[in-house]
């Protein structure tokens, strides 16, 4: 994208492409030669920023992004959330979208800099986890590439790097840039540690009584919604798995069950106070969410010991 030497033109280019932020040339006598490279796809942009001397970047919160910091050559040091980590080669940085940061690069230190949107990344963990994110996601910072999850995620974005290089890359085509972006993501996700790691294993945490009253008053308050065990949990802000273990544990019961026992109690209260001549059984049904045919009818005499016609005939009856 560009070369420069010019310590306030690379401080206004770089801040625009990434994000303003303070630089310090470091050294008794330092010289800036500035190159720097970036391809942005939709989600994610991959730059390549060397600056020729050491540097000091007062980076503060990224806010609208994640990134993930790689040295190809040399190493830094990142100060952020309260961590200090050593970068090179086989560490990198993965910087949240929360944590403001402090970087040193040394003066041989080129480094690819992976930005991947914030509203990218909440709404593929939101899809893995099936529910709402109740609080922002925050990584473990430091990122070991040598080995496990992370060697594979790394080799992949490798792999995309020198296939960038190419004048006529598969990336280039829409399609297979919109799947690798999901790819990376996901697999960023699934390699380094965050605070939704235990739930994306399966460890949930158990649902808080608070939480799991959100989706039972929304189902006491209009049970003729389309509610489902997705729906509920996305307003409580847990997972659909847990959310079903807590209606387990705690209710004795699941969320469809539940919310089919609440639909019923309204078609028998309102049967019961309903004129015989004005109205029907089909209708009631249908106005709380129970389509009238024989499984309703069975679901109900099981419940209340006889037919929803028997309910608003005996109600016309006793009127009589």
């Amino acid at each position: 994208m560009f070369e420069s030497r010019d310590a306030e033109a690379t401080r206004e280019r770089v801040g625009r492409i990434l994000r303003p932020h303070r630089m310090d040339l470091l050294g008794p006598d330092p010289r800036l030669d500035v190159r720097m490279h970036c391809r942005r796809m939709r989600n994610i942009a991959i730059t390549y920023l060397s600056y020729g001397c050491a540097v000091r970047l007062e980076v503060g919160e990224l806010d609208s992004f994640f990134a993930v910091l790689a040295p190809m050559t040399g190493s830094g040091t990142v100060q952020c959330g309260g961590e200090r980590v050593a970068t090179g080669p086989d560490r990198l940085c993965l910087l949240s979208a929360t944590d403001p940061a402090t970087v040193r690069l040394s003066a041989d230190c080129g480094q690819l800099i992976v930005r991947i949107e914030r509203s990218a990344m909440e709404a593929r963990l939101s899809e893995l986890i099936d529910g709402a994110l109740r609080e922002p996601i925050r990584f473990t910072p430091g990122m070991d590439v040598g080995r496990g999850y992370a060697r594979s995620w790394f080799e992949q974005l490798d792999y995309a790097v020198r296939d960038l290089d190419r004048p006529e890359s598969l990336l280039g085509h829409p399609l297979a840039a919109e799947q690798f972006e999901q790819n990376l993501i996901t697999g960023l996700l699934l390699a380094q540690p965050h605070n939704y790691t235990p739930v994306l294993n399966g460890d949930d945490r158990p649902v808080p009584s608070r939480l799991l009253g959100i989706a039972v008053d929304l189902i006491e308050g209009h049970p003729e919604w389309a509610h489902t065990p997705a729906s509920l949990a996305r307003h409580a802000g847990v997972s659909v798995r847990a959310l079903q273990k807590a209606f387990r544990e705690q209710l004795d019961t699941s969320p469809s069950e539940y919310l089919r026992g609440v639909r019923l109690q309204r078609v028998h209260d309102e049967l019961s106070a309903a004129q015989y001549d004005s109205t029907t059984v089909g209708e009631i049904a249908s106005k709380w969410g129970l389509p009238h045919h024989g499984r309703f009818a069975a679901l109900y005499r099981e419940r209340f010991g006889e037919s929803p016609k028997q309910t608003l005939s005996r109600q016309h009856a006793r009127k009589g």
